[in-house]
């Protein structure tokens, strides 16, 4: 059964002095309210073998729209926009036929790898210049990183605010290892992360304890901190 954490130890002496923090969340009266009801989307975070509490980590993010699928009996993956200079989250609601447009940037982008091949190839065909075409990213499944714990609870915290702050934050321990692949990750990276969500009970940091923990001046990436590195 998932583990819903009740308590965390403060994890303040845990980071570097100095380092450059994400600014905490204000949570006004909607945001309290808000938590009151089920949280909107999920984030998870996966550890594989070689996880550390002080050195570096490989892991993988992955977000979703909690009970979007199968009419409210499943959740429904969510991707990250494809340019460097927005990352922002969306739903496939956004998705089209091989390709979406960023509902933030408004910019367009390939869903894969394997549609953006297929138009580079079929406008060679056509004596058509790929060009533009090449320079088009795809969007972001999965977030693979190798990153220190204080670095990867930045990352949760900046997720969970582009997230509408509307999410809880699932913990996995993968039993197989998860590679750090920077720019490609592989079918059987992507496979490893299915079977750890199906197999790992997962340990919960649900919405409504996050906006109490906040509420009561609490510090976000503090708090991630402790539930990663406990």
């Amino acid at each position: 059964m998932p583990i819903e954490i009740t308590s965390l130890e403060p994890a303040e002496s845990r980071i570097a002095v100095g380092r450059s923090r994400t600014k905490a969340p204000v949570m006004n009266k909607e945001d309290i309210d808000l938590a009151q009801h089920r949280a909107k989307y999920k984030i998870e975070i996966h550890f594989g073998k070689d996880r550390s509490t002080h050195g570096l980590c490989p892991g993988a993010v992955l977000i979703w729209e909690s009970g979007r699928r199968l009419h409210g009996g499943g959740d429904e993956k969510m991707y990250w926009c494809g340019y460097p200079d927005c990352k922002k989250p969306m739903s496939t609601d956004n998705f089209a036929y091989m390709h979406v447009v960023c509902p933030v940037c408004q910019r367009e982008q390939f869903l894969d790898p394997y549609s953006k091949a297929a138009h580079i190839k079929q406008m060679k065909k056509d004596r058509k210049s790929p060009e533009d075409i090449a320079r088009l990213p795809t969007v972001v499944g999965e977030l693979f990183f190798k990153l220190p714990p204080p670095k990867i609870a930045d990352l949760l915290a900046s997720v969970f605010n582009d997230l509408q702050r509307n999410a809880d934050i699932y913990l996995k321990f993968h039993p197989l290892d998860i590679r750090y692949a920077g720019k490609i990750e592989t079918t059987s990276d992507i496979n490893r992360l299915e079977l750890g969500r199906i197999k790992r009970d997962p340990l919960i940091y649900p919405l409504k304890r996050i906006v109490q923990d906040l509420v009561a001046g609490a510090d976000l990436q503090a708090r991630i901190l402790a539930m990663i590195t406990a």
